[in-house]
């Protein structure tokens, strides 16, 4: 009886050299925000006038919001940004509060590749517009939960806010050199 040989195994095919053509990308100096986690940092919800608020005889609320940015650097490239809102909801005619939220939604970033002197406006542009859709939808829901109509905030231009942050510093400056 003959033995029944096995076939050698085949040695895997040699993979081209595939260098990156001429002016391409290289994806190791590429620029970029990489998200490392995101969370609720803070939050809280008052309604301290329910069931009476949510009855039909009360006023459409006025909405009152506040938003503040946090950064803070951890080592290096990487930083912990949060977008900070203050929801404040009054019915004006009977000066009582419907609601009240506080949400502080943060994240981890690494910066890669980016300069230094860019970092700024990456946290304080470019972060908070990744952070906004998740906050927005924890603010709608809260609402929609504690017995309102979901509460959607408008868009914000980052962009604005950090334009207007970097004009009040230069400002403080000057005043302070000439005092």
């Amino acid at each position: 009886m003959s033995k029944d040989k096995k076939p050698e195994p085949k040695a895997a095919p040699k993979a081209a050299a595939t260098a990156a053509p001429e002016g391409a990308p290289n994806p190791a100096n590429q620029q970029g925000v990489q998200v490392i986690a995101q969370y609720i940092k803070d939050f809280s919800f008052e309604n301290p006038n329910a069931p009476e608020s949510l009855v039909s005889g009360w006023p459409q609320p006025e909405t009152n919001v506040q938003i503040f940015l946090k950064h803070q650097v951890l080592k290096d490239d990487v930083y912990e940004c949060s977008v900070n809102f203050r929801v404040e909801a009054k019915a004006k005619e009977k000066d009582k509060i419907c609601f009240i939220i506080d949400l502080s939604y943060g994240a981890l970033v690494v910066l890669k590749n980016i300069p230094k002197e860019n970092h700024q406006p990456v946290i304080m542009v470019e972060v908070p517009k990744l952070l906004f859709p998740f906050a927005r939808e924890i603010v709608a829901n809260t609402t929609s939960a504690g017995g309102y109509p979901p509460l959607f905030l408008t868009p914000i231009s980052f962009e604005t806010i950090y334009i207007n942050e970097v004009k009040r510093l230069k400002e403080q400056q000057g005043q302070a050199a000439q005092g």
